[in-house]
């Protein structure tokens, strides 16, 4: 299995927007539910080309199974001055065909796209994840691929609940 990344392009669109609508998915990507598929469509055309956030197509032997994307916090300052948590990045992946969700594909593109993409970024010294606490799937995940807890909290900027996870970019060596 060879598991890549490759930049979003505004003809992955559909797919991401299909992707979005998969109940696994829309659950805990908080903002999908209230959106049209043309709302949609249109804010991914936009964040194709945002500069602010790398957002990758996760690829299994060529084929896009889902997104992955990294932000240096210090981008998003709300985001930054609740993380609290200087030289990092955040990632949040989803795994948007079903047939590869629980079987450590999730895991693996996790631990690659962290060495590879998240800290090859200039001054990056942490990488965070924040998934719901109820996501436990994602939370599996995230530890396999060598997150730690840090808090939980109650994000005023997305408006939900957070378990804050990090991993150093020393833990990788």
């Amino acid at each position: 299995m060879n598991i890549s990344f490759r930049p979003i392009e505004l003809s992955d669109v559909p797919q991401i927007v299909r992707w979005l609508r998969d109940e696994d998915v829309a659950r805990w990507w908080w903002d999908v539910a209230e959106k049209t598929d043309e709302d949609l469509t249109s804010e991914y055309s936009n964040k194709a080309h945002d500069p602010r956030t790398a957002r990758y197509v996760i690829t299994v032997d060529g084929a896009g199974i889902g997104i992955i994307q990294a932000a240096v916090l210090a981008n998003y300052p709300e985001t930054a001055a609740e993380v609290g948590i200087p030289n990092a990045a955040g990632v949040d992946v989803y795994i948007g065909e079903s047939e590869w969700r629980d079987r450590g594909v999730g895991t693996l593109a996790i631990r690659q796209f962290v060495n590879e993409i998240v800290f090859a970024i200039p001054g990056v010294e942490i990488c965070t994840v924040d998934p719901e606490p109820e996501n436990t799937r994602a939370i599996r995940a995230y530890e396999k691929a060598g997150f730690r807890y840090v808090r939980t909290y109650h994000s005023e900027d997305s408006g939900y609940d957070v378990y804050l996870m990090w991993q150093e970019r020393a833990a990788t060596s």
